[in-house]
């Protein structure tokens, strides 16, 4: 089996999904409402309201998940490459405007430094887990594209295996 990335739940993917539900459910009560109403007007414009609303808001969640499909392939490309560096986490960010469950995602900055003595600064993705502070040294892999380091990928969940909560 091979390893593909681990993105996680965020705003854009949550967004997408409730999109498309609610988009689905006005197409159908608008489509329904047009088809039911063949004689009066007023049936007619809120059943084309509804149609027009529901395929408006189902594009836009269409959008979102297509974008999050988009980026969860080019994650798995990149790991399908095999190409990476090994970078060290410098520090753990909590991101503070996003908040699952009571908890807030932990957000890895891991610091790479080139053979020219350049340092290249990655983020990870956000991940569910306690800011600990000895997460801080440890080494881990950066998946990148080439060397303009443009699209990369940070693989932070080699670095949770070792945590276990309860």
């Amino acid at each position: 089996m091979e390893k593909r990335a681990k993105l996680g739940w965020n705003a854009l993917r949550i967004l997408g999904i409730v999109y498309v539900i609610l988009g689905g459910v006005f197409l159908t009560i608008g489509i329904g409402m047009l088809f039911l109403g063949a004689d009066e007007l007023d049936l007619k414009i809120v059943g084309g309201v509804f149609t027009l609303l529901g395929g408006v808001i189902g594009l836009l969640g269409s959008i979102f998940l297509a974008l999050e499909y988009r980026k969860q392939k080019q994650a798995d490309r990149l790991i399908a490459a095999g190409r990476y560096l090994w970078g060290q986490v410098v520090d753990c960010q909590i991101n503070y405007n996003i908040r699952i469950n009571g908890r807030s995602p932990v957000t890895f900055v891991v610091k790479y430094v080139d053979g020219s003595g350049v340092c290249h600064i990655f983020r990870s993705q956000g991940v569910n887990t306690y800011r600990d502070p000895d997460y801080i040294g440890k080494p881990v892999k950066v998946y990148i594209s080439d060397d303009t380091f443009r699209h990369y990928y940070v693989d932070a969940e080699t670095l949770l295996p070792n945590t276990v909560e309860h």
